[in-house]
């Protein structure tokens, strides 16, 4: 095709499909009106039912005549028509199966012995079979957005096969060990008890907590990967009754009834899943309480304003015992602990799980803290847009 002369070719009526009809590479025959005349088995191979004869070359490509490659395919055929000589054009195509590739099309220009231009014949080259794709031919900004959306899809899959694969080994693999040593351990307490020797005993019961604190860690990684994966039940959520609900759960700890409680009875209406507002609520409301246990008059304050991008800030403030505002970065990290496990209980989840809810609704949280000087938490969720008041 290359070295075909300009003024010896065939009419394009006459114009027979080349030898070797499944060569790796597309051929085709285009009228002067940029219609596809007629093309061989690999061009139609690669562009399936849409690479019908006399179709409009973009067409037959699988090219949109909104897409900006329409308008390259245009300038490439206006430039042949206009300068009679050989012209070639790199871009980006798509088979019919979905598979993208970086494509060369070489054109010559064909016209009959009296001059009369009679349109091109092109062959269509797979570059990417021989080189990397993107060093070739960049994406138009669809595709990338395409390409973009594609690779986040499927690192989504591969994580939750991951977490599936996690949870799994949580679940069982790790636990039956768990209650096999328990097993063990229990036998020994009995033992012991018989035998009444006080620092094994001791040292059993020291070993049966620790089991029952390694349970509390898978329990919690497990809700932790499921808080990931679980779907949102949108819908609008007003505040100020779920606080209340879970509050009405909290007032079964005796030091409930002690604290000055003031939360803010205009609440704002939220988008979001009302299960799980309710548990990081109450992971902050727990919080809260648990280090205000040892302050003379405590006092914990729920409360909210419009933050400036629309959503709403809510925060919940407490009076206790504060932490060090350098271990800050670390607070919202799984079992990450501001206080000895001696003098407050817990495994430090709640804030780590509360995150993990706050950014599930596209929020944000932070925490603002010292020695002594209590503890404040803000966070954002998204204002109500479907239904129901402030």
């Amino acid at each position: 095709m290359l070295n075909r002369p300009l003024l010896s070719v065939l009419p394009v009526a006459e114009w027979p499909l080349p030898p070797g009809d499944r060569l790796p590479c597309a051929l085709l025959l285009i009228t002067a009106d940029g219609l596809v005349h007629s093309a061989n088995t690999t061009a139609h191979e690669w562009f399936g039912a849409q690479s019908s004869a006399m179709a409009p070359l973009v067409h037959f490509l699988g090219v949109s005549e909104y897409d900006e490659r329409a308008g390259e395919l245009d300038a490439f055929v206006e430039g042949m028509r206009q300068s009679g000589q050989m012209r070639e054009l790199r871009l980006a195509l798509q088979r019919h199966t979905g598979e993208r590739f970086s494509a060369l099309l070489m054109g010559m220009p064909l016209v009959d012995p009296s001059g009369l231009y009679l349109g091109f014949d092109t062959m269509v080259l797979d570059l990417s079979r021989w080189q990397d794709r993107e060093a070739l031919v960049p994406y138009t900004h669809a595709e990338d957005l395409r390409a973009r959306l594609e690779s986040r899809t499927r690192s989504h899959a591969m994580a939750m096969r991951d977490i599936d694969a996690f949870t799994q080994i949580l679940s069982h693999d790790l636990r039956g060990p768990l209650r096999q040593a328990r097993g063990y351990l229990r036998l020994m307490r009995e033992h012991t008890q018989r035998s009444h020797d006080v620092l094994q005993a001791e040292y059993t019961q020291s070993a049966l907590v620790a089991i029952d604190g390694v349970n509390g860690m898978i329990d919690a990684l497990l809700e932790f990967a499921r808080l990931s994966r679980v779907p949102l039940e949108l819908r609008f959520v007003p505040l100020a009754p779920l606080v209340q609900g879970v509050l009405a759960h909290l007032s079964r700890h005796a030091h409930a009834a002690m604290v000055d409680w003031r939360i803010d009875g205009r609440l704002p209406g939220v988008r979001g899943d009302p299960m799980l507002l309710s548990q990081a609520f109450s992971h902050l409301l727990d919080n809260a309480l648990k280090f205000t246990r040892g302050v003379e008059r405590p006092v914990i304050e729920v409360g909210w304003r419009d933050g400036a991008d629309g959503k709403r800030v809510l925060h919940v403030h407490d009076n206790g015992v504060g932490f060090d505002r350098r271990a800050s970065d670390k607070l919202f990290m799984l079992f990450q602990r501001q206080h000895h496990s001696l003098e407050f209980e817990g495994l430090g989840t709640g804030l780590a799980l509360t995150r993990r809810i706050v950014e599930r609704h596209g929020g944000g949280i932070r925490c603002e803290s010292a020695p002594g000087q209590g503890c404040r938490v803000s966070f954002t969720l998204p204002p109500d847009r479907v239904g129901g008041t402030a």
